[in-house]
């Protein structure tokens, strides 16, 4: 009997189904959080002008020197927007389903089962709940991040020029986000410790090509000076806000924390190589850096976390699959999309901009003047139009008009640097914004309030 006839038919793909199920329950609670909405505000500028802008034109606070080298996701989240209030939430979606598979689907490579692979996009989906429900620009990370990391895996499996391809998805990658960084840290661990990266010529050629790729952006050669920008913010030396720490009294902190060792576990039952080790050392100390980082641990070790402790040989890995598995895949895929359409459709402007129903009256009583408001409402009454004192990007002000938009943004008192007669607070901070100088309440809106000064 030959070994093709030998070889045992692949089951049905359950893994499959699991991340449509899970795709359709996560459209009925995605929302665009802030870090979002100035990059659309951005991009409404580049498509209207034919140009880059210089700075943030949205915002009246001093400026620092910002280099912007995300011009590509700036009009690809502008044109999305512009499809309607949920188009957002929509991308969010299709990158996370995109992002399930690729997962899968490299789980698969390295011998995983349907049960293993259902249990690792639960895993996941609780683990980097955040990431995967509240739509920001980070999310344009994720599908390049699990596409470089399979492209890994199979290159230390059978090394080949295959890994070239790894330079113009960083090059695209660098025009999107700047979590490329974490891309291109675990890429270096894998040259340096894994056979799959070939010759010594092709490690070398592959890495600098990859590192040269992330100056190939808007901002040329200033986009180191981004990086250094960003990673050096406020609010990341605080460690608050988007930087915010692990906190074992938040739920889905304490979720990313358990789902990551879990995943670890079964990823060690697999008996990783070395550079897959090394890698998930630097993301978990990463990750207790900032909660923000969890999810590129749980990324990475989900596939890892498929792998058998026997390896499948080459010729009983990865059989095709049968026709009516096909069929279930592509049905569950197109059950997930109905349900994802008719949750956003029945949602609607719960998953669409952060405060939008609020920006008409705030417009009206701004009159053209600047708005102090809080996040994400600044980002977007930035998207329609309204001039902010300062929102995000946070690393695009000097560090002093940082350390005073934080604090407003965590204690509602109103910096006394911030050139504004109008404020946007919530309920609770009204006080607290009215003892830092002659406020009085021109509109009550319920969730926020609008303050206006008094001459």
């Amino acid at each position: 009997m030959s070994r093709t006839a030998a070889r045992p038919p692949r089951p049905l793909p359950w893994a499959d189904v699991a991340v449509a199920a899970w795709v359709a329950v996560l459209s009925w609670f995605v929302v665009q959080g802030a870090d979002l909405l100035w990059v659309v505000a951005l991009g409404d500028r580049v498509r209207a002008d034919g140009a880059v802008p210089d700075g943030i034109p949205f915002a009246s606070a001093p400026q620092a020197d910002w280099h912007n080298p995300i011009v590509l996701a700036e009009l690809l989240l502008s044109a999305v927007d512009g499809l309607g209030t949920v188009a957002l939430a929509a991308l969010q979606l299709v990158v996370v389903t995109a992002v399930l598979l690729t997962v899968l689907a490299d789980g698969r490579r390295l011998g995983g089962s349907e049960g293993r692979g259902a249990l690792v996009v639960t895993l996941v989906v609780v683990g980097a709940a955040s990431a995967l429900v509240v739509t920001r620009l980070p999310s344009l990370s994720l599908l390049p991040f699990v596409l470089a990391v399979a492209l890994m895996r199979r290159q230390h499996r059978a090394p080949g020029r295959g890994l070239w391809w790894l330079v113009p998805l960083y090059l695209v990658w660098g025009n999107l986000h700047g979590a490329v960084l974490v891309g291109l840290a675990v890429l270096g661990v894998f040259l340096v410790l894994s056979p799959g990266g070939g010759p010594l010529l092709r490690r070398v050629g592959v890495g600098l090509g990859c590192a040269l790729s992330l100056v190939v952006t808007s901002a040329g050669a200033a986009t180191p000076a981004y990086y250094v920008s960003a990673l050096g913010n406020e609010a990341a030396a605080r460690g608050t806000d988007l930087w915010a720490r692990v906190d074992l009294g938040h739920p889905l902190d304490v979720a990313l924390l358990l789902a990551a060792l879990v995943l670890l576990l079964l990823a060690a039952r697999g008996r990783p190589p070395l550079w897959e080790w090394a890698a998930a050392a630097g993301l978990a100390l990463g990750t207790a850096s900032a909660a923000r980082n969890g999810v590129w641990l749980v990324l990475f070790l989900a596939a890892a976390a498929m792998r058998p402790r026997t390896p499948p040989s080459d010729d009983l890995a990865s059989p095709p699959p049968p026709s009516r598995g096909r069929m279930l895949t592509a049905g569950a895929l197109v059950a997930a999309a109905l349900a994802g359409a008719l949750a956003l459709v029945v949602r609607g402007p719960a998953a669409g901009a952060p405060g939008e129903r609020f920006v008409a009256t705030v417009r009206e009583v701004a009159a053209g003047r600047p708005v102090l408001a809080v996040e994400p409402l600044a980002e977007t009454l930035a998207r329609d139009g309204v001039t902010v004192w300062a929102a995000n990007p946070i690393d695009a002000f000097p560090r002093s008009v940082q350390a005073d938009l934080l604090d407003f943004l965590h204690d509602g008192v109103v910096p006394r640097s911030a050139d504004v007669e109008v404020v946007v607070v919530p309920r609770g901070q009204v006080r607290a914004a009215s003892a830092s100088g002659t406020w009085r309440t021109v509109r009550d809106l319920g969730d926020i309030v609008v303050l206006e000064r008094v001459r």
